[in-house]
């Protein structure tokens, strides 16, 4: 009976070691690309954090709080807007000047409010069309003190240009491509700016391309790999088949697939 059981124990581990997924050796290319975009989050998200504490602590003073976002708009050129929102919803105080005309929309009804007032914790938005009349995304952290919400801040962006100031110097010249989707299959950045903002499942460009929808699905479900499919060169109508490979960027439980291809 002893010897069975061992002998059961090495042919679990045998056929565990067999069905595990091998490591995919990413690019150099996809690699930095997620290095500094990570960077770049994390040294917004440490900023509005830091603000967050501040505003809880000056009692929501609101000349205060608009010196603090100017602060912020002055440190962040890829961002295009701070608000802060009251507890219901509103954008009281908006920099930069620009966008004061939006001071008292009422953002109530957007997800990544709804979320971050029900979580109390800090939300990173998916692509919606923003109240100022263009497709963003946004950062917001309530601000909490003693177990009241007394509002949030966020950080309207947008993240084609983001992700355009990070991949453009690593691609620029090169062989391959680099773009982005959030899960869910919206383009978000590509080097063909037409495809920017398109669902990659469900967009009539991509429904002759079935062997991109499944390479497409795949990216969308796991975290990183390798696969390949056939599509338009940039900038031409000429079919080829593209390498591939992938890794995801998260914050706050949102997704980006940032993707490298190559015409092989």
């Amino acid at each position: 009976m002893k010897a069975k059981l061992t002998f059961l124990i090495i042919s679990l581990a045998i056929f565990s070691a067999g069905c595990k997924k091998e490591a995919v050796e990413l690019p150099d290319a996809l690699v930095t690309s997620k290095t500094n975009l990570t960077a770049e989050f994390a040294s917004l998200d440490q900023k509005m954090a830091a603000a967050v504490e501040y505003m809880g602590s000056i009692n929501m003073d609101t000349t205060l709080i608009r010196a603090k976002l100017l602060e912020l708009v002055n440190e962040f050129n890829d961002v295009t807007e701070f608000a802060q929102i009251t507890p219901a919803g509103i954008m009281q105080i908006i920099e930069p000047a620009v966008y004061h005309d939006f001071q008292g929309s009422d953002i109530s009804l957007q997800n990544h409010v709804i979320k971050a007032y029900e979580t109390e914790l800090p939300v990173l938005s998916q692509q919606f069309l923003a109240v100022e009349g263009f497709y963003a995304a946004v950062i917001m952290h309530p601000i909490v003190k003693n177990n009241s919400i007394l509002g949030g801040i966020t950080a309207l962006f947008l993240p084609e240009k983001i992700l355009g100031n990070i991949m453009k110097p690593i691609n620029e010249g090169q062989a391959f491509e680099l773009w982005v989707m959030e899960k869910g299959g919206k383009m978000l950045y590509n080097q063909d700016v037409s495809e920017i903002g398109r669902n990659l499942f469900t967009d009539s460009l991509y429904m002759d391309f079935p062997e991109l929808i499944t390479a497409g699905r795949k990216i969308d479900a796991e975290e990183s790999g390798t696969t390949s499919y056939s599509f338009y060169k940039t900038g031409t109508w000429e079919i080829v088949k593209k390498l591939t490979y992938w890794t995801t960027y998260e914050l706050y439980g949102t997704q980006w697939k940032l993707v490298w291809v190559k015409p092989e």
